[in-house]
């Protein structure tokens, strides 16, 4: 059976349901309503869908076709007039079938009792912002080494890392134990920050940030008023029906996942200026840190540093002011509720499933995020909206890197620059021959004194740079010191070995 291409709406007594089949023999159609449950039946076309509320057969239902555009409208009258029907919008919930819950993949091997495994809430109860401390495990093995939505995948990317090596930043991503990964990933961003790139943008920010800081997006055209359009509405229809539960734990897991992939989205979509073109499956993939390095931060603030920071080290365009500016609209889309978050996330997958490799992300964590946002209780996107507007502002100084000091390097140089120039248009053209000796003397001993004061600058911003490494290897120092360093399968052993 086809399922049909389709759109819902809603007034105070009916929800219209419009199907596109055309050239079918509208007399053979079959309708069926039932408690919340509406089927539509018309061979080669089948749709069942399952509304948050109930729907009612009391002879005002009715359909029509219209021949010209191939649609079947067929208003379907509301048990309750007047009631809102939520999530009309949420189209894999609506298609899947009743108690439909697709759960982590775990096996029961064995049970001391003959008690029913209890299906976990649809709803969690609420939860804090305050990550739960957790000691490190002891063991290593592959076999302990999950990642993607929710920790519930392994062994995924095993047979794709050599043939496309740069799929992920992370070396042995099904060999690296968890609590690597976010070292790992830090010596990463210090080794590849490039000081030049960002001061050039730095210095240059009208070329770029002046033409794109002013762009309007479309997510932000009529944000209370949109529908997924046809090539969306597809998309919907080849993910899995079914909805995700989590475990409360998972959820504040997953919605600050979900804060690292929109904001790597955004940047994407901004700089671009709303097009997609082939580096955009790169750029969001460089900046999200679980598409590179599987890596799920622990707090929203880690999550954001992490986002600004990579943005700052990897893309073609990287200021400060532009990831500020991200941030401002990622908080507008999540404001705006699951549909504008639904609609970003299957941009996401778009664009990741036509990539030769990067569509492997989508089956680990977009696939799994555009199912679980359209289920998740709105409750918490509405915690997680509060909590990103209680956070406070990202500075440069949360950065690993000596941004401020980069900065007053280069302004103390063009002011520098600024005195040479001054110097060398006071100069008089009539002047002596000794005058014009005096002045050469002078104009040198400035630029004595400029070299002096630029050596001192970088002597010190080295001993910054120096500083700021030896703070990420202390992160992981504990590592070298305890027994699991001698274990075979800690890559951190050989990267501490050649630091030292």
């Amino acid at each position: 059976m086809l399922t049909p291409k389709f759109s819902i709406e809603q007034t105070e007594k009916f929800v219209i349901v419009t199907l596109h089949i055309p050239h079918v023999k509208i007399s053979e159609s079959e309708i069926f309503i039932e408690d919340t449950e509406f089927k539509f039946y018309l061979k080669p076309y089948y749709l069942r869908l399952n509304f948050s509320n109930e729907i009612t057969e009391d002879g005002s239902e009715h359909a029509q076709y219209d021949v010209e555009k191939g649609d079947v409208i067929v208003h379907i009258p509301k048990k309750n007039p007047g009631e809102d029907f939520t999530d009309l919008a949420m189209i894999n919930k609506l298609l899947a079938p009743k108690n439909s819950v697709s759960k982590p993949k775990i096996e029961v091997i064995g049970s001391s009792n003959d008690q029913a495994v209890k299906p976990l809430p649809s709803f969690p109860e609420d939860f804090t912002w305050e990550w739960d401390q957790e000691y490190p495990q002891e063991d290593y093995s592959s076999d302990s080494v999950f990642y993607g939505f929710c920790n519930k995948y392994k062994n995924h990317y095993a047979s794709f890392v050599n043939e496309f090596p740069e799929l992920l930043d992370l070396p042995m991503p099904d060999q690296t134990h968890p609590y690597n990964r976010k070292a790992l990933l830090q010596l990463d961003l210090l080794g590849n920050f490039d000081m030049e790139h960002y001061l050039s943008d730095f210095l240059n920010m009208n070329e770029f940030v002046g033409d794109v800081i002013h762009y309007q997006p479309r997510y932000m055209s009529n944000p209370d008023q949109f529908s997924f359009v046809d090539d969306e509405q597809q998309l919907l229809c080849q993910l899995p029906h079914c909805t995700i539960n989590i475990e409360k734990i998972e959820i504040k897991r997953a919605l600050i996942g979900l804060v690292d992939i929109l904001f790597a989205f955004v940047f994407d979509h901004l700089t671009n200026c709303g097009e997609i073109s082939v580096e955009s499956p790169w750029n969001i993939c460089k900046i999200s840190s679980q598409l590179s390095w599987l890596h799920t931060p622990s707090t929203l603030k880690e999550c954001l540093q992490l986002n600004f920071s990579r943005a700052l080290t990897f893309p073609l365009y990287r200021h400060f002011d532009f990831c500020s500016r991200v941030l401002e609209d990622l908080k507008f889309i999540v404001s705006k509720g699951r549909p504008l978050i639904l609609k970003c996330l299957l941009g996401v997958y778009d664009i990741l499933r036509k990539h030769e490799y990067y569509y492997l992300h989508n089956n680990v964590f977009v696939k799994d995020y555009c199912l679980w946002i359209q289920t998740v209780d709105e409750r918490h996107v509405k915690k997680l909206i509060e909590a990103l507007n209680n956070l406070p502002v990202i500075t440069k100084s949360d950065l690993p890197f000596p941004l401020e000091e980069f900065e007053a390097f280069t302004d103390m140089t063009n002011l520098e620059s600024s005195e040479d120039s001054e110097t060398s248009c006071s100069t008089e053209s009539d002047e002596s021959t000794s005058g014009s000796e005096s002045d050469d003397s002078s104009s040198s001993e400035i630029d004595l004194r400029s070299m002096a004061v630029k050596q001192s600058v970088c002597d010190e911003n080295e001993d910054i740079n120096m500083s700021c490494l030896s703070a990420a290897i202390d992160n992981i120092s504990l590592a070298k010191n305890s027994d699991d360093f001698n274990k075979p399968a800690n890559v951190l052993k050989p990267l501490i070995e050649e630091l030292d």
